[in-house]
């Protein structure tokens, strides 16, 4: 992660932007007065919001790493399904 002074993301913006947007790279910015803010970019933060969604959900992610988990054996075959259509 890059970390600049405030004072350089006032005079750099335009190339911050184009940084953290085209590369998904975010940028830690920091003020004078030790206030401090990341710039990511809006794949990342749909990223970042996607996360929390799904680690919110009471015992997806346990059963998200249990089936990655799961010998392939273990699966039915397509012939198995009975399905009307």
């Amino acid at each position: 992660m890059i970390h600049i002074t405030a004072n350089t993301a006032k005079r750099e913006f335009e190339n911050i932007l184009d940084n953290v947007t085209l590369h998904n790279e975010p940028v830690t910015i920091v003020a004078d007065d030790n206030r401090v803010a990341v710039l990511v970019s809006m794949d990342e933060w749909s990223d970042i919001q996607e996360t929390l969604y799904i680690q919110s959900i009471p015992g997806l992610v346990q059963s998200i790493i249990s089936a990655k988990n799961e010998s392939i054996e273990n699966l039915l075959d397509s012939s198995e399904l009975k399905y009307d259509l």
